[in-house]
């Protein structure tokens, strides 16, 4: 048994290596960082388990190896604990922000846990038979060097249209950004080129003695790491790979480390000099040389932005100073402190929910005392890794690769690869270092008591260990089910994603909005058909998800309940009490509440101030209208729905000139956008300029050809000015696009009519 669980120790932590870049899964929502962080998990978990019982149960004796990093490694994780018990979403915190996972306390916990198992569990090379048993540095390489070499080959084969060619091949890996590190070409440039900087590494250290088949494996893994880069060119891999190599070379320089042989120092250079030209040549004229179409990017937020909402969050008051807003709650820090200004971007419609920087990230969720922390952990690091390199030449690569991980956490966010290679690196250094480390150890083979009560306590981390595997398989169902449920369509899919997993707000947010979908398909039916209790079943099951509520004999803890900081809750509830404003009494009240509190957790947004000012414009509150569409076009000058609102304000006032006034002014900013245009063709129409309302509308729907209500228009346009087989013509296309509309069949049986009628006669 003790053997075995030597074994699960050593073959976990070399999993952990080989796996994680290379694992991902289809069978849930997100492929990628949802997969590997249950990964990471499970080794790490079981790892450290193993490593607890066979010291406490078959060796009687618990041995610990202290290294200089534990200190700031155990404050670190220590922010993180405290700032997910205040946080802003707890189940974020927790469990990682849905589609990002990364930034949870559970990964923070798995990576320290991880190098404390490394620390502890991984020699610097097999010293003796009985150290046999355990995992050693030269091992890890290897299954790194594999997992590289996986990595690259798939990368390759994707990118040149090769993966999609594969029979039965899961559609994810049908597209030509496909890798499995990360689910973007960017992330994995990154992670190329930490990997690139370490090759190098080893390239400059190697022995004229060392192996051919190592040798060559490096060079060839180096060779097609920077080709991929060249054509990913993603800048802030070319920033990552420049300004590492140049800190290495200046240390290598003043420190004369390869005063023997100096003409090592070209490869790092060269690399330099690549760099450096990279970064000013436009990427779309590599790509076309070898590819028939542009590599697809990754939309990243900027660094400005990314630092500024991160030091708004920070400052907001005294716990954020401290701990920061809890760990994965950058998307509540952005929506709530990003600047107005950003809705001139482009992206402004996103809600990031991750920085352009890891330290942005840091900053905004562990706050100062978590960034503090962090930077005294790195300087550490780097000082005792400075000292140690001039001592033993051969810990240089693992020293590079560690400043490589460090500046890409400058310049880019931190996915499950990224941080599991700096915490295992960060543990392989202190490993190699030695003498630093003091290994401490307490028997209990005199004290059979204490043994027993360890044996114990051990048990019941087991038994509450199989606890949180329990609740993870099921966790894992619930987004299977949620990603089945949209490739089927199928609201009983969601509703075992909801059972299976009731602490994610975002199942019941989208399982709402499938039941006010469904409320309005069956109010849509002749009225003969429709069944108005299950209409209102529907928008009943539609609030109790939102909002929280009794459904039969049991209590819904609704989405704004589970995440009550969440924008897209309070939004998702607003949505649903517009919606059915005629069938509970007091919905529009509470509409106008929860747009008011999605408001307050977004105040820069001009698309939540025109929905609140929608309602109020439906209800005839003109007034208060017209405050909301005025705040959303200070906030985005140019912002098209505002100003249709407005124009739609002045014609329920009965101001026709002043609504086609503001409409002409809008469709003339906006010539491509087909809403526009058919709301204008309604304007003129309803002032009587039939003419300029067929104009409008026949642009209207040679943009968006399925337009239903710009079709509908343009008939009832054509019928006004007497073309009947031209209004037909359009009526015939809106039934089309809406098979079985009764009011839309009567219109073009009486066009056909009174012909029908003269062939008789």
């Amino acid at each position: 048994m003790q053997k075995f669980l030597s074994f699960l120790v050593r073959t976990n932590i070399y999993l952990l290596v080989f796996l994680t870049p290379l694992f991902f899964l289809p069978f849930s929502f997100e492929a990628f960082e949802f997969n590997k962080q249950y990964l990471l998990f499970f080794l790490v978990s079981s790892a450290v388990f193993a490593w607890l019982a066979k010291m406490v149960i078959f060796d009687k004796e618990v041995r610990f190896k202290r290294t200089p990093l534990d200190v700031p490694i155990l404050i670190f994780a220590l922010v993180g604990i405290v700032g997910a018990f205040f946080s802003a979403d707890k189940i974020a915190s927790v469990f990682g922000f849905y589609g990002k996972f990364t930034d949870s306390l559970i990964s923070l916990i798995s990576l320290v846990a991880m190098y404390f198992l490394v620390t502890n569990n991984v020699l610097p090379d097999k010293s003796s038979d009985k150290e046999k048993e355990l995992a050693t540095v030269p091992g890890i390489i290897k299954a790194f060097f594999w997992s590289l070499f996986f990595v690259l080959l798939i990368t390759i084969l994707s990118v040149f249209g090769v993966l999609k060619m594969i029979p039965g091949a899961p559609s994810i890996m049908q597209n030509t950004s496909f890798n499995t590190v990360s689910g973007s070409l960017e992330g994995l440039s990154i992670f190329l080129a930490v990997a690139l900087v370490f090759l190098t590494g080893l390239m400059m250290v190697k022995k004229e003695s060392g192996s051919k088949s190592r040798d060559f494996m490096v060079r060839l893994f180096w060779f097609v790491s920077l080709f991929l880069l060249i054509l990913i060119d993603f800048g802030r891999a070319w920033v990552l790979v420049l300004f590492s190599l140049l800190i290495c070379l200046i240390v290598t320089l003043w420190k004369r480390m390869f005063k023997e042989d100096v003409n090592k120092l070209l490869l790092p250079i060269i690399l330099i000099i690549i760099a450096v030209a990279f970064l000013m040549i436009n990427s779309s004229l590599i790509q076309s040389m070898f590819l028939k179409s542009p590599l697809p990017q990754e939309q990243v937020l900027n660094q400005q932005y990314s630092l500024v909402t991160s030091f708004k969050a920070a400052t907001a008051n005294f716990k954020n100073a401290l701990v920061g807003s809890g760990p994965g709650t950058f998307f509540h820090d952005f929506v709530f402190y990003k600047p107005s200004d950003f809705n001139t971007s482009s992206l402004w419609q996103v809600r990031f929910d991750r920085p352009g920087n890891y330290f942005a990230e840091i900053l905004a969720t562990m706050g100062f005392v978590g960034l503090a922390s962090y930077i005294f952990l790195i300087s550490l690091y780097l000082m005792i890794g400075y000292l140690f390199i001039l001592q033993k030449r051969e810990a240089l690569p693992i020293l590079m690769a560690l400043v490589a991980l460090i500046i890409g956490q400058i310049v880019y966010y931190q996915n499950t690869v990224l941080a599991l290679f700096f915490w295992l690196f960060l543990a392989l250094s202190a490993v190699a270092w030695q003498k630093p480390i003091k290994e401490k150890s307490v028997t209990f083979k005199s004290f059979p008591e204490l043994s027993l009560i360890f044996s114990v306590i051990v048990i019941v981390l087991g038994l509450g260990l199989l606890t949180l595997y329990f609740f993870a398989v099921r966790f894992y169902l619930a987004d299977s089910y949620y990603l089945n449920s949209i490739n089927q369509n199928s609201d009983q899919m969601l509703e075992k994603a909801v059972s299976f997993n009731p602490y994610q707000p975002i199942y019941k947010m989208v399982l709402s909005r499938r039941y006010l979908n469904d409320m309005f398909v069956e109010a849509s039916k002749p009225a003969s058909e429709i069944n108005k209790d299950l209409v209102q079943v529907y928008a009943f099951q539609a609030v109790s998800l939102a909002k929280g509520g009794e459904v039969g004999n049991a209590r819904i803890v609704g989405a704004t309940e589970a995440a009550p900081n969440n924008v897209a809750a309070w939004e998702t509830l607003a949505v649903v009490y517009r919606e059915i404003q005629g069938i509970f009494n007091g919905a529009t009240e509470w509409a106008v509440k929860s747009f008011e509190k999605a408001i307050s957790l977004e105040p820069n947004s001009p698309i939540l101030y025109t929905e609140l000012g929608k309602i109020y414009l439906n209800n005839g509150d003109i007034e208060k209208a017209r405050e909301q569409f005025q705040k959303a076009q200070q906030l985005k000058p140019d912002y098209a729905d505002a100003f249709i609102q407005e124009a739609l304000m002045y014609e329920k006032q009965g101001k026709m000139n002043e609504a086609i006034k503001q409409m002409e002014t809008v469709a003339k900013q906006n010539p491509n956008n087909s809403e526009i245009l058919f709301q204008l063709g309604r304007l003129y129409f309803n002032n009587n300029q039939v003419s300029s309302a067929i104009a409008q509308f026949e642009a209207a729907v040679s943009l968006a050809p399925n337009h239903s209500n710009a079709h509908y228009s343009l008939g009832i346009a054509y019928q006004a000015k007497g073309e009947k087989q031209k209004a037909i013509a359009e009526f015939e296309k809106v039934l089309q696009l809406n098979p079985g509309n009764q009011d839309v069949q009567n219109r073009i049986n009486q066009l056909k009519a009174p012909a029908e009628e003269s062939t008789k006669k």
